[in-house]
C-alpha cells in the first residue's frame, strides 16, 4: 500500500489525499481477509497469479490484437536471386521448427538460469512459456476470449501459408509416413508462391483484426457452414502461419527521420515495422494474416524477413530467442542440391469459404476500421550510436535503469510531468510465472527530471525551478541546482529504479498483488473495495508510457502500439554497438508524436552523458 501511495503521489498527486483515507479503511477493514485468500489460493495451485493475469492482461481487453497487443518482429532482411531460394529458405526454417517442436515434445530444452539475489548462485527460470508457444491458439470471446491448449496429438502436423488472402494448408508430416522432404515442402511452397492474385478472393483474415466481441459475433456466422468449420479448425490446430507477401508497404509508412535510413532499397526499419504490425491495413496485407495464432513468420517479396506474436502465449524473449536461433540454422547451411527429387504429393489445401452476406458485411466492417486504426499509428525508429551499455556499465548503473530514467526525462522535457509507466518484468523465477510491472515514475525521478529542465525552452514544465533576485534595476536570474546536486538527484533516481527492478523480478512487486486482491474480493461476489474503484486507481493503471527491454543477437527492431489513446510505446534492444528503439503513438490524440519523443530522447541520452561524464572528472 505504501508503494501504491508513493505511484499516486507522482502521476495523480490531487488525489493523494483521498487515496490515503482509502488505504487506510482498506488495510483497517477488507485488506487483511482478501490477503488471506490469496495465501490460501496459493496453496491451492502453483501459481496462484497467472490465470488472473492472464484474464486481465490479455483475455478480458476487447481491443483488436494487432497493433493494440500483437508486437511486430523484423529481422535482417534476405536476399533471394529467384522465387525457389524463397522457397528453399523458408522450407529450411519450417524444417527447423519442426526439429525445435520435437525437442520441445521430449521436454529437451536446456534449462535456462540466472543469478540468484544473493549473485552467488544460479537460479532456474521456469521454461513453461517455450513449452506452450507452439501449442497455444487464442479464440475470440463476446465477453472473454478463451486460450485453446491444443493437443500434439490433433495439432502440429501441418502449417498454414497465407498468399495473396488465400489460405492453403500445407501438411508437413505425411500420412503414411513422418516428415516431409525439404525438397516436397519446397515444391508445395512454390506451388503456392506462383500463385496469381485472385481479386475474388474474400479477405477473411482480416476479420482477426476487428475488435474481440465483433470476431466472436463474426466467428459464430462463420461456423454456421461446414466448410468454414473445417476451415477454422485447421487454421486453429497449425503449427504456424507462414505469411509470403508480394507486396510493399508505401512510402508513406517512412521514418520521418531520415538518417535512420538503414535497410535495403527504399524502404526503412519504420516501413517494414510497419509491415510486420499490421501489413499496411486491407489495401496491402493486412489480410494475408490470422492474428489469432501465435507463430506468424513474414517473408516479403524484397526479402522482408520478421514474424507477428499473440501475446497472450508467450513473452517476447522466448518467442524472438526461438525465431533467431532457427534463422541461424538456415542461414549457416550450404546452398540446396540442384537435383532435388520432384514430389508426388497432392497440391495443397486451398481454404475456400462459404461466406453468408453477414458474413460479407462483417468483413466490410472489420476493414473500415482495421484501415483506420492503421492510418493512426505513429512510429519511429531511433538508432542511437553515441555510446553503448558499456558506458553505462562502466558508471556502475544498471543498462536497463539508466533507459528507464531517461524514457521519464523525456516524457517529463516534452509535457511536463511524469505518468504510469509500464516497464515489463520478467517473474519466470516462480513456476508458471509470466510478468509484473516495473514502475519507473518515481518521486526521486521526478526530482532529477524537474532538475534536469531548468531553464529549458523545450520543457513544458509549469515547475520551473528558478529564483530570480532584484539589483536595483537589473534582474538577476539564476538556477537553484548545481551540476553535483543534480547528479546527486540522479543517483537517488538510479537507487530508487533499481530497487524497483530488483523488487519486481524477485516478486515483490505491486501490481500482480493488486490485481490478486481485487479479483479475489470479484471470485468471493463481494463488492470491490473502494480503492480499487476510485479515480486514482485509474490514472496509475493508465499506462501513458508502456515499455519494455528486448535484447536479442542481432539488430532485431520489435514494436507494438501504445496502451492507451494518449500515450506512447517503447519498445528498446540494448546493443553493443548502441541503441534501438522503437517509438509509437496516435495521430489522433494531438499532443503525442513519435517522431517528436524519438528526438526528445536522444537529447536525453546525450545530456545524461554529458552529467555523468562531468560528476566523473571532478
Amino acid at each position: 500500500m505504501q508503494k501504491y501511495l508513493t505511484q499516486v503521489e507522482v502521476v495523480a498527486p490531487n488525489h493523494l489525499e483521498k487515496t490515503r483515507s482509502l488505504v487506510r479503511a482498506f488495510l483497517s477493514g477488507p485488506g487483511p481477509k482478501l490477503q488471506q485468500r490469496l495465501l490460501e489460493r496459493r496453496q491451492q495451485m502453483t501459481n496462484w497469479a497467472t490465470k488472473w493475469w492472464l484474464n486481465d492482461m490479455y483475455l478480458t481487453v476487447p481491443l483488436a490484437l494487432p497493433i493494440n497487443s500483437n508486437p511486430g518482429v523484423v529481422a535482417r532482411p534476405k536476399r533471394f536471386s529467384n522465387q525457389k531460394e524463397a522457397a528453399v529458405f523458408l522450407a529450411r526454417f519450417l524444417a527447423e521448427l519442426l526439429n525445435y517442436q520435437e525437442l520441445l515434445d521430449r521436454n529437451g530444452l536446456e534449462v535456462e538460469r540466472v543469478k540468484s539475489k544473493d549473485g552467488k548462485t544460479l537460479q532456474p527460470l521456469c521454461m513453461a512459456q517455450h513449452y506452450q508457444m507452439l501449442r497455444i491458439y487464442r479464440r475470440p470471446g463476446v465477453n472473454a476470449d478463451e486460450q485453446v491448449i491444443l493437443d500434439r496429438a490433433s495439432s502440429g502436423d501441418h502449417i498454414i501459408v497465407a498468399h495473396h488472402n488465400q489460405f492453403y494448408s500445407v501438411p508437413v508430416r505425411a500420412s503414411d509416413r513422418d516428415r516431409i522432404t525439404e525438397a516436397e515442402l519446397v515444391q508445395q511452397l512454390l506451388s503456392i508462391m506462383e500463385t496469381k492474385a485472385d481479386p475474388r478472393t474474400p479477405p477473411v483474415g482480416i476479420l482477426t483484426t476487428a475488435k474481440r466481441p465483433v470476431w466472436a459475433k463474426a466467428r459464430e456466422e462463420l461456423l454456421k457452414h461446414e466448410r468454414n468449420r473445417h476451415n477454422l479448425e485447421l487454421l486453429e490446430r497449425c503449427l504456424c502461419v507462414v505469411c509470403i507477401d508480394d507486396d510493399i508497404l508505401p512510402i508513406t509508412f517512412n521514418n520521418p527521420l531520415k538518417k535512420e535510413n538503414r535497410w535495403l532499397g527504399h524502404r526503412d526499419y519504420a516501413n517494414v515495422l510497419h509491415h510486420a504490425l499490421h501489413g499496411g491495413g486491407s489495401r496491402h496485407l493486412g489480410a494475408n494474416r490470422w492474428f489469432d495464432k501465435t507463430l506468424h513468420v513474414i517473408l516479403g517479396k524484397d526479402g522482408m524477413w520478421g514474424f507477428n506474436y499473440e501475446h497472450s502465449a508467450g513473452e517476447a524473449p522466448a518467442i524472438t530467442k526461438a525465431f533467431e536461433d532457427l534463422t541461424d540454422k538456415v542461414d549457416s547451411m550450404p546452398p540446396p542440391d540442384e537435383n532435388m527429387v520432384p514430389s508426388h504429393l497432392p497440391a495443397p489445401e486451398k481454404l475456400e469459404w462459404n461466406l453468408s452476406e453477414q458474413s460479407l458485411n462483417h468483413i466490410r466492417d472489420a476493414m473500415i476500421t482495421f484501415d483506420a486504426l492503421v492510418e493512426d499509428l505513429d512510429l519511429c525508429i531511433l538508432w542511437f550510436d553515441e555510446y553503448s551499455k558499456e558506458f553505462i556499465k562502466s558508471s556502475k548503473i544498471s543498462p536497463d535503469v539508466y533507459i528507464q530514467l531517461a524514457l521519464q526525462l523525456t516524457h517529463f522535457r516534452l509535457h511536463g510531468n511524469l505518468v504510469a509507466t509500464y516497464e515489463s518484468a520478467s517473474i519466470r523465477r516462480f513456476a508458471l510465472g509470466r510478468v509484473d510491472c516495473i514502475r519507473a515514475a518515481s518521486p526521486e525521478a521526478l526530482s532529477w527530471a524537474k532538475a534536469m529542465c531548468q531553464g529549458d525552452p523545450e520543457s513544458q514544465s509549469t515547475n520551473q525551478q528558478t529564483n530570480t533576485l532584484d539589483e536595483g534595476t537589473k534582474r538577476v536570474q539564476f538556477t537553484i541546482y548545481s551540476r553535483e546536486r543534480i547528479k546527486e538527484l540522479f543517483d537517488l533516481a538510479v537507487q530508487m529504479q533499481t530497487k524497483e527492478m530488483n523488487d519486481n523480478i524477485t516478486g515483490q512487486g505491486i501490481d500482480n498483488h493488486l490485481m490478486g486482491l481485487r479479483y479475489a474480493s470479484k471470485d468471493a461476489g463481494e463488492p470491490v473495495p473502494e480503492i480499487f474503484t476510485d479515480e486514482a486507481y485509474e490514472i496509475v493503471n493508465h499506462f501513458a508510457l508502456s515499455t519494455s527491454q528486448v535484447t536479442t543477437k542481432t539488430d532485431t527492431i520489435i514494436g507494438y502500439g501504445p496502451v492507451v489513446p494518449d500515450g506512447y510505446g517503447c519498445a528498446y534492444n540494448l546493443r553493443s554497438n548502441g541503441f534501438i528503439f522503437s517509438v509509437s503513438a496516435f495521430h489522433s490524440d494531438g499532443r503525442t508524436n513519435a517522431t517528436r519523443f524519438a528526438q526528445a530522447l536522444e537529447q536525453s541520452l546525450r545530456d545524461m552523458a554529458a552529467m555523468v561524464k562531468n560528476a566523473g572528472q571532478r
